[in-house]
């Protein structure tokens, strides 16, 4: 019933930096409290062999690999949950959603947790961090030439895009956003109502846009330091463990959640375990909230099952290009 997807991998880097949370949330039993909400899990480690790692070349090879195992899990009934070191693994996601559903003609709406907007480009970026310009690439901003190398990518219309708690932002990226459709809801206002409440004139305008079936991408940062540090990009005003974990039985009681992701872990930084803890209940939220019986509030088709416990490996060959490693900021 679901596919537990996990990218080690932080600027084209294996295992480094954000790239240790994936396999951190791993080993410290992520798929076995999907399989305490009653889910088989099919368990799958996407890497890029490469004896000299580019962040460009390395992440779109990521992505790539991604897009075919997200498509396949679909295909196979399974709901994809992907554990990645970078949020721009939304991109191999989403296309590996779309895909799989090529009849399907509904838009794949996205709602992203952060505390950063991810909506720099190439043009407005100083730190030339490839992260910090995830949203933008999923909406077709930039990375073009890239992105059509993406099996299933096509642009999200930022008209279907919500974003949740972000609040370290670069004056070139609010600009950016000012001038786009993505929809906001402010930290504060989160941290002054409960999660329906917060979100329920947002999610309302969302469905009337035409959105049903959404990717809820939560980067771990958009956690308050205080309750639970994720990564070196932290930022402080963020939202609690128990609201974030509110949040997605608000969204999975008004949409289809055709993939979720927790991105941007780095276990360095959490030296309590405060973040793993977090991380790991969230990760038991989304399995409880994709279980046969709260999906069948929402659809009418079923999936197959598999057996529980099976491994697999992606590798993907990645192709020319190049990029620098990334600086600590964004």
């Amino acid at each position: 019933m679901l596919t537990l997807l996990s990218l080690p991998y932080d600027s084209g880097h294996h295992a480094a930096r954000m790239g240790r949370g994936p396999l951190h949330l791993r080993e410290h039993g992520a798929a076995d409290r999907l399989r305490a909400t009653g889910h088989d899990v099919v368990e799958s480690i996407i890497e890029v062999p490469s004896p000299f790692p580019t962040e460009i070349g390395t992440a779109f090879a990521l992505h790539r690999a991604l897009a075919d195992a997200v498509r396949a899990a679909v295909a196979d009934g399974r709901s994809p949950l992907v554990l990645a070191g970078n949020c721009n693994s939304a991109l191999g996601t989403v296309s590996g959603v779309r895909a799989a559903t090529p009849n399907d003609p509904s838009p794949v709406g996205v709602i992203w947790l952060d505390a950063h907007a991810d909506f720099n480009t190439p043009e407005t970026t100083t730190s030339g961090f490839l992260d910090g310009m995830a949203l933008a690439a999923l909406t077709g901003r930039c990375w073009r030439g890239m992105t059509a190398s993406i099996p299933g990518y096509h642009p999200v219309s930022d008209a279907h895009v919500v974003l949740v708690g972000a609040r370290d932002i670069d004056v070139a990226e609010e600009e950016l956003l000012s001038q786009s459709r993505v929809m906001r809801v402010e930290a504060s206002h989160l941290r002054a109502a409960a999660a329906d409440a917060a979100l329920r004139d947002t999610l309302t305008e969302l469905a009337r846009r035409g959105v049903s079936r959404v990717y809820l991408h939560i980067d771990l940062d958009v956690h308050d330091p205080a309750d639970a540090q994720a990564n070196q990009n932290a930022a402080a005003g963020g939202l609690s463990p128990a609201t974030v974990r509110d949040l997605v039985g608000v969204v999975a009681a008004r949409f289809e959640i055709a993939a979720a992701a927790l991105t941007a872990y780095d276990p360095v930084f959490d030296t309590e375990g405060r973040m793993l803890e977090a991380g790991l209940a969230l990760i038991a939220e989304i399995g409880k909230r994709e279980t046969g019986d709260e999906r069948g509030k929402r659809e009418t088709g079923g999936g197959k099952r598999g057996d529980g416990g099976t491994q697999l490996s992606f590798r993907a060959e990645p192709r020319s290009g190049g990029g620098e490693e990334s600086p600590s900021s964004r």
